[in-house]
């Protein structure tokens, strides 16, 4: 059975437009403070319960796919649910809606520093901001929870180790023993007596020429970047492709943990970058919405100018995606097995004590106050009792902020 390079038919009731996703990712990438899981969470709360054109089970395959793949979360799970919705058209539209906001401000930011020496003052703000974040995730933790798990003890129990192990450690390595640890217990627990064999029988697969073929390029790109090669090749901009593509194939667990690699590469080995500028690139691209990566914006641009902001930006978001959808597309072909199905349930516990540990996690991480406590604790309330959409409940904190700012 060859893999199908189009996506499969929505199972929604209203019908999707490739204008709704690009306007929809859009208005989430202008609001979406606080890594991939406050992304994960406002595409919830709209997509699934304001305009019912996801189902939850989508959000959870997304993280799980993009958690076994290098590249950025955010924007992979971004592309998993447009290429669901929309095929390849779907997720490029929902990629450029989700990263134009961030881009954009980015872009801004970096002709503002280069030329004017301009500094950004944002921290005080952001306290409140990424408290009414972690409050929406952990409304989104606590209605998939209340839907997917419920009174399941084994599930429980699972779910609540997952949070636990989650808020103490931030690793990578430990989130992925987690989702294996999972798969393993969604067997056990759904107790169907299944074997390897039969999930054998049930279908076979092979990759498409097309798919081998880009798998192919990424190896060989790969190769190079690891190598070191691309240093001795004269063109600006196709080190800047080589070196970004190569960084987005190389990453696994999320933009923080490469950033110590990516300042050893930048700053010491390249020398794109002095150690200031990187700091304060990355200081702009966590006072920015969208994932910590639009720092690659930043750089591109000190680089080569706009075209070398615009080259860096797809070489950090696009490869990934690709390997995204050509994983995803397996995924799909997969997921209905009698044993797949089974692994799926118990991942879906685990994400969802991974996104409530996240929320947590956010949390603890700020500086404590009354206000920013109160604040939180009124999103929580917001959100999850009354529903309230996170980009009001965002926007309301960012207004907060600016005015805490002013009067202290």
């Amino acid at each position: 059975m060859e893999l199908a390079i189009e996506s499969v038919s929505v199972p929604q009731s209203k019908k999707v437009t490739l204008g709704y996703l690009f306007y929809t990712f859009l208005k989430i990438g202008a609001v979406s403070f606080g890594g991939y899981m406050a992304l994960v969470s406002l595409v919830q709360k709209i997509m699934v319960d304001k305009d019912e054109t996801l189902d939850n089970e989508v959000i959870i395959d997304s993280i799980t796919v993009a958690s076994l793949i290098p590249g950025p979360l955010a924007v992979n799970i971004v592309a998993y649910i447009g290429y669901h919705l929309k095929g390849k058209t779907g997720a490029f539209l929902s990629m450029l809606g989700v990263l134009l906001p961030a881009c954009t401000l980015m872009l801004l930011l970096a002709w503002l520093y280069f030329s004017y020496a301009y500094k950004f003052e944002w921290a005080n703000i952001m306290h409140y901001v990424v408290a009414v974040v972690s409050a929406i995730i952990l409304s989104t933790g606590f209605n998939l929870y209340k839907k997917e798990i419920g009174k399941n003890y084994k599930k429980t129990l699972l779910c609540l180790l997952t949070i636990i192990a989650m808020t103490l450690t931030n690793s990578y390595v430990i989130t992925i023993g987690f989702i294996f640890l999972g798969a393993i217990a969604g067997v056990i627990i759904e107790g169907n007596n299944l074997t390897l064999n039969s999930f054998k029988r049930e279908g076979s697969f092979k990759f498409n020429l097309v798919y081998s073929s880009v798998i192919g390029l990424f190896v060989i790109n790969e190769g190079l970047f690891i190598s070191g090669i691309y240093k001795f090749f004269n063109s600006p901009l196709l080190k800047i492709t080589m070196v970004f593509s190569g960084i987005s194939l190389s990453l696994f667990g999320g933009g923080y943990v490469m950033i110590p690699i990516m300042q050893s590469l930048f700053v010491n080995d390249l020398h794109w970058l002095t150690r200031q500028e990187f700091i304060d690139a990355i200081a702009f691209s966590q006072a920015t919405p969208g994932p910590i990566l639009v720092s690659a914006t930043f750089i591109g641009y000190k680089l080569a100018g706009i075209i070398g902001a615009v080259i860096a930006t797809a070489a950090m978001f696009a490869p990934s995606a690709i390997l995204m959808i050509i994983v995803s597309t397996l995924f799909k072909k997969t997921k209905d097995h009698s044993l797949v199905k089974d692994m799926i349930a118990g991942v879906k516990v685990v994400v969802i004590g991974l996104i409530i540990a996240s929320g947590v996690r956010i949390l603890y991480q700020q500086p404590f106050s009354l206000g920013i406590a109160l604040v939180a604790v009124a999103a929580l309330i917001l959100s999850f009792k009354y529903k309230v959409s996170p980009v009001y409940l965002i926007i309301g904190s960012i207004a907060i902020g600016i005015i805490t700012k002013l009067l202290i």
